[in-house]
């Protein structure tokens, strides 16, 4: 590090510090396929072909080119006009009850499906039987679906097709390029890559992307009272819940998770763990989870605290006050507390923003909405972060419970700032979604 944080720094200065730790991810080139999804644009995505990439059938059906009306050969018939023509051979109409519906009678003349380059130009009151996607011959003018002629929807194309209804020039039509033209913005640089994102440019012919590279995090716990899963934590231990919690939270913020380790309380073996770490090319940054306070088994601090590439302040933040960052060697380390909320509260606030800047995304926007319950009191120079539930109906509450099962039951984290004392009901507030 250039420089050491005061003693005591705000929360903004800290986020501040770990973006600058963990700068912007490099950018490669990568397939686009499901292995994209989520990850973010490092440019913008162009198209490479007019999509669709030539006029096509939206139904099952006939294209169909409609014969002129009879004293101008240049127009095309209207279904309401008694004069409409008849170069197709019949143009005619089924009476029910008062009303005449007509109908068009059409010579056909191919059959085209999707894939298939049509053979053929269609003429005046000529018709093709045609799938969806298919390529439309040269003239024709519309698509009638199946379902409105005489034709059965299966077995070989009929000699000649009788449509009922009026028939309307581009109906059922795709244009060519009507929803990208080559060379049109499929999505900017900062997009996330999502399935549908992936459908158009895959459709519009884009085969790779420019992506932010994905950065590879080892999560470390440490702590003498931590025990693994399914073993007999004594009389002294607790069950281990940091690595898988942190792990979690490394994966959905884009990250690949490299390795989880728990580690004791005893500097020798961080410090081989770590040692080990910097030298795997594989991993771009590690999240250690406690030992960043002031006690006497702080084996966090006591190991990278006489480096002068590392600071560990108190934040004006509760929970999740004690942190650290640096580098150990040549890898970017963030130092988050032992307490499994306050690990948790520290990574939202702290460390996924700078992954998200990291991976070219656009930063979370915080929301506000109407605490309800009852008066909650707070403290007062320092700005708090309590795990609540966010409703349907805009409002939101803080569980009345014990600090992790707060934490299970959360779907937001409400920002109380360092001036307030106490929220009331009625009180709108910070609201950041998890």
């Amino acid at each position: 590090m250039s420089s050491h944080h005061p003693a005591h720094v705000s929360v903004a200065a800290h986020r501040a510090a770990i973006e600058e730790l963990l700068g912007v991810a490099p950018v490669e080139r990568v397939p686009l396929d499901h292995r994209a999804c989520g990850r973010h644009l490092a440019a913008d995505l162009v198209a490479r072909d007019d999509l669709p990439r030539f006029d096509n059938s939206a139904m099952d059906g006939y294209a169909v080119r409609l014969a002129p009306a009879r004293g101008d050969r240049s127009a095309a018939p209207s279904a309401t006009d008694d004069t409409a023509g008849d170069a197709a051979g019949d143009t005619a109409g089924d009476t029910v009850g008062d009303t005449v519906t007509p109908t068009q009678t059409f010579a056909v003349v191919g059959d085209v499906a999707a894939g298939d380059a049509p053979k053929v130009a269609v003429g005046p009151g000529e018709a093709v039987r045609v799938m969806t996607g298919a390529r439309l011959p040269e003239g024709t003018q519309s698509v009638v679906p199946v379902e409105r002629t005489d034709a059965a929807r299966t077995g070989p194309a009929p000699g000649s097709v009788t449509v009922t209804g009026r028939v309307d020039p581009g109906r059922h039509v795709r244009l060519r390029g009507e929803d990208l033209r080559a060379g049109d913005l499929v999505a900017a640089a900062g997009t996330r890559v999502t399935a549908g994102v992936l459908a158009l440019a895959r459709s519009a012919g884009c085969v790779e992307a420019e992506l932010r590279a994905r950065t590879s995090v080892a999560v470390v716990a440490t702590g003498a009272e931590l025990t693994g899963p399914g073993l007999d934590p004594g009389p002294g231990g607790i069950h281990e819940s940091n690595s898988g919690m942190v792990a979690a939270l490394v994966e959905a913020a884009g990250c690949v998770l490299a390795r989880v380790e728990i580690c004791p309380d005893e500097p020798d073996r961080l410090r081989a763990l770590l040692d080990g770490l910097d030298g795997d090319p594989g991993v771009d940054l590690v999240v250690t989870t406690g030992g960043v306070s002031a006690g006497a088994y702080e084996v966090v601090r006591q190991v990278c605290s006489p480096l002068p590439t590392f600071d560990f302040v108190h934040l004006a933040m509760q929970p999740g006050g004690p942190q650290g960052l640096g580098c150990y060697g040549s890898t970017p380390v963030v130092c988050l507390p032992g307490t499994p909320v306050g690990a948790f509260v520290a990574f939202h606030v702290l460390v996924r923003p700078g992954l998200d800047r990291r991976h070219g995304a656009p930063a979370a926007r915080a929301g506000r909405a109407a605490y309800v319950g009852k008066t909650r009191h707070t403290r007062a120079g320092r700005v708090q972060f309590v795990t609540s539930v966010l409703h349907d109906d805009g409002t939101v509450t803080a569980p009345d419970a014990r600090h992790l099962t707060a934490l299970a039951a959360a779907n937001c984290l409400i920002e109380v700032p360092e001036a307030v004392d106490e929220l009331v009901e009625g009180d709108l507030v910070v609201v950041h979604p998890l």
